[in-house]
């Protein structure tokens, strides 16, 4: 016999415990819990979290949220739910990152009213569910479950649902609207140079701020009227980039002219805006203003 095989025996007889053997990373499942393929998770488990009970699917990674299924099963966090307790933290950062004020299971670990994901545990002024961001592969565990363009980790600081495309019935997905109202789309809030792949291909297609009311020449004042919002007033200075995107292949968009301030006329339809950070002013003043030119865009001028 093997005599690995004779101290398992004798291991059984002495405790009384048996147990299967499903690999040196593996947790022993309880006795009363059959574990039909061995994988550490028993059967009724993986079959109540969509889990295959007749493969060996320990190391696999179903949310790919950084933490294997087995991992997923010792923390009794959800396999399929990237972030099991909702505070915009993944359950394998929470998990891997060693920091005792973050739990996968408490989604506000030291009671202080912030969610996990929205406090910054090392103090380096970004906050945890933003650490992975920068290096993880084309941010590819950023979640998107109710397609508004607004990953899940980030809807709970906005306020929004992450079940609901549009969380305030307005008829406006929610990563059209503003939340904050800076004037920038809430799919855009969280575009940043470190993040080196995003989910940009395709997210601004459809983007629709408003369309201009008015437009002060000597002043710069620019007034942008909003279905359903309060409307927003921006500065256009001498270096506020302004574009146009025009039709091409009749209604196909992707064309963009440069624009001039002749464009921005009442009911000219503005896609996007980018506020001048550096320029400390009231109303804020613009970087970049981006408007749709006639047959482009969401809005059909027919």
């Amino acid at each position: 016999m093997n005599p690995y095989n004779r101290r398992r025996r004798v291991l059984a007889a002495v405790t009384g415990t048996a147990f299967a053997l499903a690999g040196p990373w593996a947790l022993a499942a309880p006795a009363n819990a059959a574990d039909g393929d061995h994988d550490g998770m028993p059967d009724r488990w993986e079959r109540r979290h969509g889990l295959d009970p007749t493969v060996d699917d320990a190391r696999r990674d179903l949310d790919r949220d950084g933490l294997r299924n087995l991992g997923e099963y010792r923390h009794r966090s959800e396999p399929a739910d990237e972030d099991s307790d909702g505070d915009g933290h993944d359950d394998g950062d929470e998990v891997h990152d060693d920091r005792r004020n973050t739990d996968v299971d408490d989604s506000d670990t030291d009671d202080d009213g912030t969610p996990d994901g929205d406090e910054d545990s090392d103090h380096d002024g970004t906050d945890n569910e933003d650490e992975d961001d920068s290096d993880e592969t084309c941010r590819g565990d950023d979640d998107d479950s109710d397609d508004d363009h607004v990953d899940d980790e980030d809807e709970n600081e906005l306020g929004l649902d992450e079940d609901d495309a549009d969380s305030d019935d307005d008829g406006t997905d929610d990563g059209d609207s503003d939340s904050d109202d800076d004037g920038e789309s809430n799919e855009d809030d969280d575009d940043s140079l470190e993040d080196r792949c995003g989910r940009d291909g395709g997210e601004d297609d459809d983007d629709l701020l408003g369309t201009i009311e008015s437009f002060d020449e000597v002043s710069g004042t620019l007034v942008i009227a909003r279905s359903g919002a309060d409307g927003l007033t921006f500065l256009v200075g001498e270096d506020t980039e302004i574009s146009v995107e025009e039709p091409e292949d009749d209604r196909a968009s992707g064309k963009h002219r440069d624009g001039s301030v002749d464009d921005l006329v009442a009911g000219a339809v503005v896609k996007e805006i980018d506020v001048d950070d550096d320029i400390d002013s009231t109303p804020p003043t613009l970087e970049e203003i981006e408007l749709y030119g006639p047959g482009t865009g969401p809005v059909d001028d027919d």
